[in-house]
């Protein structure tokens, strides 16, 4: 599990980072007055993501696959990601996704993969 040093998270194998980039499936959805929090299975383990401001009125649904990139944060101990950019993905690029960790949990390198230009849902 990541460590949260002040201002950055450190990865257990020492990387440093702020933003994250994660898919999962959102298996919870709750639309509040100011935000809207997603719960995202990535068959890890769930995570809240919460939609400010335009992206709280992005179409996304219960069961639908998502990317969200975002700042991680940590509140009491609770982990959560502020989302920044969040576009929902094909099953194709879901499947890739599951092969990708899958080979990562075996210890192979997963092949390269070039990314096509995919169109945005919503930016904050």
């Amino acid at each position: 599990a990541a460590k949260n040093d002040g201002r950055n998270y450190v990865s257990p194998s020492g990387v440093s980072f702020r933003r994250v980039s994660v898919w999962g499936v959102v298996v919870r959805k709750f639309v509040g007055e100011e935000s809207t929090m997603l719960i995202l299975d990535d068959f890890t383990g769930t995570i809240p993501v919460i939609l400010l401001g335009d992206l709280r009125n992005v179409e996304v649904d219960e069961g639908d696959v998502v990317r969200v990139i975002g700042m991680a944060r940590e509140r009491n101990e609770d982990k959560r990601i502020i989302a920044e950019i969040l576009r929902k993905i094909s099953t194709e690029e879901e499947i890739l996704h599951r092969l990708q960790n899958l080979l990562t949990l075996l210890g192979r390198k997963p092949p390269e993969i070039v990314e096509e230009e995919v169109e945005v849902l919503d930016v904050l």
